[in-house]
């Protein structure tokens, strides 16, 4: 029955490498997280260029002059494939946000069920340990008995 202590002594490599491609994933997955922010905090930069710019283009079309009308609607253009290569930075971010937090929870699932199975053996041992100290008591008291 000591095997069962060795085996759950043999599990804790298993654990920790576990544990350590979980954590990795989890890195993984805030490094994504915090490039999908910064990205949406650029989206967000753009669009405000993109509706000031739109204000100006606006004033210009009230004047009469009209100078920089081309200026700033060509500039608009710019900013507006900005945000929209942006925008689909942020669609391509949350795919892999996805794809990493899938692997994340199979590895935090596949670190759970090693670690159950570690608890098992060692709730096992345990009892087996219960037991046997259980039978040299009655050893122990019969022998007194007969005594």
């Amino acid at each position: 029955m000591h095997s069962l202590e060795k085996k759950a002594r043999r599990l804790n490599p298993v654990i920790e490498l576990k544990k350590s491609r979980f954590d990795a994933e989890l890195a993984q997955l805030n490094v994504v997280r915090q490039r999908k922010i910064e990205v949406v905090a650029a989206m967000r930069a753009t669009q405000k260029q993109y509706m000031d710019g739109v204000g100006r283009l606006n004033d210009e079309r009230g004047t009469i002059n009209r100078l920089m009308l081309d200026a700033l609607e060509t500039g608009l253009d710019n900013v507006k494939g900005l945000w929209m290569k942006l925008y689909q930075d942020v669609l391509d971010l949350e795919k892999i946000e996805k794809q990493q937090s899938e692997i994340m929870s199979r590895a935090h699932r596949e670190l759970e069920a090693i670690q159950s199975l570690q608890d098992k053996y060692k709730l096992a041992w345990a009892q087996e340990l219960d037991k046997r100290e259980q039978k040299m008591m009655d050893e122990h008291a019969q022998r007194k008995f007969y005594r």
